[in-house]
């Protein structure tokens, strides 16, 4: 059974009860084990995928605005962040119109050139990437990427993706790649 595919009709609240449940358990939980079966943040991210592209845009940033407030009315106490570290919450650039090509590119494999703001740097660059796994995490999406310019596998968050280009020269991911390797709660 595990692996297989499924066929379940919902009613839109439904699907919305399960994209927020979800998105709470990607939040809160590293994997989860049911009998012998384990799943964890890709698998999380993939099925939140889905059920986004069954609610549409506009409700599954309702359900982002949902969870935020559940986050804060359980955990008033616990910021994301410590007062320490700088202020990397607020976004760059709309997302409305360089997400979906993110997302087109990484399903088909392609090649992105972005005009990409550094916050070390503070300044706006040109780099060639290869898309390799999105994730939603503190309410922005982080994009694991090969970066041509760096000659690395880094973090890209796409609100800070002041312009996308989808390249038509495809690449492969490397066999030995596994996301959760790069997604560190390091500030990005």
């Amino acid at each position: 059974m595990a692996g297989e595919p499924i066929s379940v009709q919902l009613e839109l609240t439904e699907a919305l009860f399960l994209l927020l449940s979800a998105k709470l358990n990607h939040e809160f939980l590293d994997s989860i084990q049911i009998e012998d079966h384990r799943f964890g943040g890709s698998q999380m991210q993939s099925l939140i995928q889905k059920l986004e592209g069954l609610v549409g845009s506009s409700y599954s940033a309702l359900t982002d605005d949902v969870l935020e407030e559940l986050i804060n009315s359980f955990l008033p106490e616990l910021p994301i962040r410590t007062a320490a570290s700088a202020d990397y919450s607020f976004p760059m650039y709309s997302i409305e119109d360089t997400l979906p090509q993110v997302q087109e590119a990484l399903k088909a494999k392609q090649v992105l050139r972005i005009e990409y703001y550094s916050m070390d740097r503070e300044e706006v660059n040109s780099r060639d990437i290869e898309p390799m796994f999105l994730e939603k995490r503190y309410n922005h999406y982080l994009l694991v990427a090969y970066c041509r310019w760096r000659e690395d596998i880094r973090l890209f968050r796409v609100d800070r993706m002041k312009s996308v280009e989808i390249l038509s020269e495809t690449f492969e991911l490397p066999d030995d790649f596994v996301a959760e390797t790069y997604l560190g709660d390091e500030h990005i």
